[in-house]
């Protein structure tokens, strides 16, 4: 990525005639996994882009319907680089760089086109498109195309360097292996310690079946509690590498690199993408719903409306329905691109690569 101010506009080929490229700044907000999806967009269109780092202040907590087009949720206004000459494309994803990415769109008289990945927790019509992930359940509309799966990826060089690292620390461990990539609590997901024994008294099924010894890498969202019951029910040669902030081991890429199949649990979109394309074959682990009152209540509340007053009031922004996981990675199951655990072991293939399709609709909207 550019430094601000620090891009040139070569030409490109638009339409059939030289032009000057189109300007992208890119709005990077406080989840990596959101940034790295902008980054690699960014990449694949090949446009000079500008990285906007953006801090927020406890307004962001407000409903983008009252934010709307503003910087009100902005900590650092001035450091964040906003300022003329405006953008031709913003490339922004997650709840709080949307009301910034129409401010910007505002400033700039209208003529920045915003293409926002994921829910915009606002109204779809404010942009100009929307990539919509499956388990948003986000009404379609003209300017909303629907991806398989999040844009995440694990570089290939990563993961042959975290293999390398790995390799000669595993001690007696021996392939075949058996990596398992664990999520953790997410709302509207129940994952405790008895999620967590069941899906190691699986995962041990399957590395026996395969007679493989099992690697396991949890996330900064894991649970202890279920680090411990899912590693008690595993009885097959077995590595645990438990998250921690400030570690720089690159686990998570080198037991990818490493595995020969791999475990990823239901819990994360992210971990579904990453996993389903690094070229190894993928189950998912089912994480259940959570059955309480808090997430019982509003499940019942969207049952008593008529669908199409959902999709209103989706589309327009009043409302955003809890996630539905299963809508992501059942398709996938169907069209097996990832197999269930538990299941019947069933044959499966990397799912289509969405990106390219993301690529062409941004380039149409901006006239090449």
């Amino acid at each position: 990525m550019l430094e601000a101010h620090a891009f040139v506009r070569y030409n490109t080929v638009m339409n059939g005639e030289r032009r000057p490229a189109p300007l992208v700044w890119l709005l990077a907000g406080n989840k990596g996994g959101d940034t790295a999806q902008l980054r690699r967009l960014a990449r694949a269109l090949g446009w000079p882009t500008v990285e906007k780092p953006l801090k927020f202040n406890a307004l962001y907590r407000l409903p983008n319907r009252l934010l709307g087009a503003s910087r009100l949720s902005l900590a650092e206004v001035a450091t964040a680089g906003l300022v003329p000459p405006w953008p031709d494309l913003v490339l922004s994803a997650g709840r709080r760089t949307a009301p910034v990415a129409r401010w910007i769109q505002g400033k700039s008289g209208g003529r920045a086109t915003l293409v926002n990945i994921g829910r915009p927790w606002g109204p779809l019509a404010a942009f100009d498109l929307v990539v919509a992930m499956p388990q948003y359940r986000l009404p379609m509309r003209a300017n909303v195309w629907p991806a398989r799966l999040p844009l995440n990826r694990i570089d290939a060089a990563a993961m042959s360097e975290g293999a390398a690292r790995w390799a000669p620390l595993l001690g007696d461990l021996a392939p075949p292996f058996l990596a398992v990539l664990v999520g953790g609590k997410a709302r509207p997901l129940r994952f405790d310690a008895e999620v967590g024994r069941a899906i190691g008294h699986q995962v041990d099924a399957l590395a026996r079946e395969l007679r493989s010894a099992v690697l396991v890498v949890t996330s900064r969202r894991t649970p202890a509690d279920v680090t411990a019951a899912l590693e008690a029910e595993i009885k097959m040669p077995l590595r645990v590498h438990r998250w921690q902030a400030g570690d720089t081991s690159n686990a998570f890429a080198g037991f990818i690199g490493l595995a020969d199949r791999l475990v990823v649990t239901g819990d994360s979109a992210s971990m579904i993408a990453e996993a389903c394309h690094s070229s190894k074959p993928v189950s998912v682990a089912p994480v259940p719903l959570d059955q309480s009152w808090r997430e019982q209540l509003p499940r019942a509340l969207w049952r008593l409306l008529p669908g199409g007053v959902i999709d209103g009031l989706h589309a327009g922004g009043w409302i955003t329905l809890p996630r539905d996981m299963a809508a992501l990675w059942q398709p996938l199951a169907r069209d097996r691109h990832l197999h269930v655990l538990g299941d019947p072991m069933v044959a499966t293939t990397a799912p289509p690569d969405d990106l390219p399709m993301v690529v062409e609709r941004i380039r149409a909207l901006l006239g090449g």
